[in-house]
């Protein structure tokens, strides 16, 4: 997991396939954690996934304790203030530019594994969204029924945003808490498999 030294502290976990005299380029997982969590997090599920996967795993920007990050301050759970909001997304760009120029990444198959799981949109933190730049992409969408930090209402309210604009939505709800289990992890890796080999 060698990464080097970008904007963003990181792990980096290679394709099977991967050697340092290639000039291949790789289908891209980013894995952003959600709060409280760390770069570790999410990675850990590179084994479970294609093994033709590049994993970069970033560390959120502020420490809210041991081991555990978030990507901008939080003052109230489903209503991210604009501009810190804003000020994530742009230090989040500006680090997928750096891994594109850094990294062996196939930037036509860059998926941000962010949203995927038990996630929402913020819908009153004034999103600029590029409707035509997002329109009839892959998006999937997994949320637990019984998540006691972000409630199912919000993944659906999610789901319908992200039908609005038009994008290619796979969409499963699961009998879980705020976690991944072998059920939702299957589904994710189907809808990974079907995009590799578009």
């Amino acid at each position: 997991m060698e990464s080097k030294q970008l904007s963003l502290t990181h792990l980096v976990q290679y394709p099977t396939a991967y050697s340092k005299e290639s000039d291949s380029k790789y289908p891209t997982i980013l894995a952003l954690h959600g709060r409280g969590s760390n770069e570790r997090d999410l990675i850990g599920l590179a084994p479970h996934l294609s093994n033709e996967l590049l994993w970069i795993s970033p560390r959120g920007t502020f420490e809210l304790g041991p081991d555990s990050y978030e990507w901008f301050q939080i003052t109230q759970i489903g209503k991210p203030d604009p501009i810190r909001l804003a000020n994530a997304l742009n230090t989040i760009d500006h680090f997928i530019d750096e891994i594109i120029e850094s990294y062996p990444v196939d930037k036509n198959k860059l998926y941000l594994l962010v949203i995927v799981q038990s996630g929402y949109m913020p819908q009153e933190a004034g999103l600029k969204i590029d409707e035509a730049g997002i329109k009839d992409r892959p998006f999937i969408l997994t949320h637990g029924i019984q998540d006691p930090l972000l409630p199912i209402d919000w993944a659906r309210r999610s789901r319908e945003i992200l039908m609005n604009l038009n994008v290619n939505l796979e969409y499963h709800e699961f009998n879980m808490a705020h976690s991944v289990t072998a059920e939702s992890l299957e589904v994710i890796s189907a809808w990974l498999e079907k995009q590799l080999k578009r």
